[in-house]
């Protein structure tokens, strides 16, 4: 399995997690510049296909 790895962050905005009506959620990441690389990497790869996501704290 290919692994994309990169650091983002949940905002701090009221609609940073939505949840529509019929079950399914949205989130919205904010990534930085220095994960630009990785991200468009993930874009090429993972644009209208299921991806697996796991979250963990960074160690800062």
């Amino acid at each position: 399995m290919e692994k994309i790895m990169l650091i983002a962050s949940i905002p701090a905005i009221q609609t940073a997690i939505k949840v529509s009506g019929d079950g399914s959620a949205r989130i919205q990441l904010d990534v930085p510049a220095s994960e630009m690389a990785p991200l468009m990497k993930l874009i090429a790869f993972g644009r209208g296909k299921a991806l697996k996501v796991t979250f963990e704290k960074d160690g800062q």
